[in-house]
């Protein structure tokens, strides 16, 4: 027998999850200076992985992450890598046995912002709502998963 006041509880607690404000999507970024004028989510992928670690002109790629518990860093390695950033410490460890380095952890998405603005080659990714927009241009901004 159910009891008279869990529709109530449902509807409340329907109620409250709507109300809560959804993520900012997550914008990729590259500074104003930069020569990169598009990516994909497949290219994102390579260089986030460091399979492919330069860039059409020859340039070397400077992937730069936010910290691995950051929701937007989760929110990206998920639609980007498919992976959860902790599920990627495995692929790490054996890049590093060739040398390769993971990519560049900075602590904001303002230090993001500041770092793609003053690197050419650099490639990063902040909340929309977070985008220098004098220092930066949005390549792609990820699409939200369905609710």
């Amino acid at each position: 027998m159910s009891s008279p006041r869990l529709p109530v509880l449902l509807a409340l607690a329907a109620g409250v999850a709507a109300a809560m404000p959804r993520p900012s999507p997550v914008a990729i970024v590259v500074g104003v200076q930069s020569a990169i004028d598009a990516v994909t989510v497949d290219t994102l992928r390579e260089l986030y992985l460091c399979r492919r670690r330069l860039w059409p002109s020859g340039e070397r790629v400077v992937p730069v992450n936010l910290p691995a518990d950051d929701d937007v860093r989760a929110r990206f390695s998920q639609r980007v890598l498919g992976r959860r950033p902790t599920e990627l410490q495995g692929h790490w460890r054996r890049l590093a046995f060739e040398g390769i380095r993971p990519p560049l952890v900075l602590q904001t998405p303002e230090a993001v912002c500041a770092y793609v603005a003053a690197e050419p080659s650099a490639i990063g990714y902040v909340p929309l709502d977070r985008v220098d927009r004098a220092s930066c241009r949005i390549l792609l901004v990820l699409p939200e998963p369905p609710d």
